[in-house]
């Protein structure tokens, strides 16, 4: 339900030019969103590996929204739609033979079919909230989706960028585990090791900060779509354990691409 739900907001959008996202207007946040869709529903066929490095993402990005001019706003939700019904369908071919691996963005990355989807869940819900904010109506995040995103695709895109993902200047010389648990379900441990980084399906060591998190204020938060002091205000983000003030850093130490 969430490509509908992304295209009835489009089509009642009353501010097709109000700014929603940095330099991008509702209109461009909406061609992104289309444009995310094609690819990994290109993916999910056999296509990927568009980028070298991660760091190169925001102006792929930039020159293929620029490139789209001026489009009604009605066109690309039936775009939208039609790359998610797209994408569905390669899905449910792909799925009754197993999560196979697919190319992902980066050269000689591979995530499976699972990923990919919780990848376009990811694009819907994030941006979605974005074109919300613009035209001043609500947009609620369910955690259930938030939680399917963070686990289906957030982490393990982490892991797979890993060092690339590290704001060196902060978390450069950092030894430290976090592990973080999702309220509801799921957890994972997040490992920074003198610049590098990856996420661990069970901890391989001392867990110096422990983490509870709201799902979907989590989820925001590490998007950088609100700062991380309401939601802990708000007792949505806890943290414990041997160093606990670690909690207040994390955000700090990873990059958004």
């Amino acid at each position: 339900m969430a490509g509908p739900r992304l295209s009835a907001l489009l089509r009642t959008a009353a501010r097709p030019h109000a700014e929603a996202l940095g330099e991008w207007d509702v209109t461009q946040v909406a061609l992104h969103i289309s444009h995310a869709a094609d690819v990994v529903t290109a993916m999910s066929r056999g296509g990927g590996n568009l980028i070298e490095n991660i760091a190169d993402l925001a102006t792929l990005q930039r020159v293929m929204v620029a490139g789209e001019g001026v489009r009604p706003l009605a066109e690309v939700a039936d775009r939208i739609d039609a790359s998610v019904a797209g994408f569905l369908a390669a899905m449910e071919v792909e799925a009754a033979v197993d999560d196979s691996s697919h190319s992902w963005l980066i050269q000689g990355s591979q995530m499976p079919l699972s990923t990919l989807t919780c990848h376009i869940l990811n694009e819907l819900t994030v941006h979605g909230l974005d074109i919300a904010r613009a035209m001043g109506v609500p947009w609620p995040i369910d955690p259930g989706h938030a939680s399917l995103i963070l686990q289906g695709f957030v982490f393990p895109a982490l892991h797979t960028l890993g060092r690339d993902m590290v704001v060196q200047e902060k978390a450069g010389g950092k030894r430290a585990r976090f592990e973080v648990r999702l309220r509801g379900d799921g957890r994972a441990w997040l490992r920074f090791d003198g610049g590098d980084f990856s996420v661990e399906g069970s901890p391989q060591g001392k867990v110096d900060c422990h983490l509870s998190v709201d799902p979907s204020a989590f989820l925001l938060v590490a998007w950088g779509r609100t700062s991380q002091w309401p939601a802990i205000a708000k007792g949505q983000l806890l943290a414990w354990g041997r160093k606990p003030w670690l909690g207040l850093q994390l955000r700090s130490w990873l990059r958004n691409p």
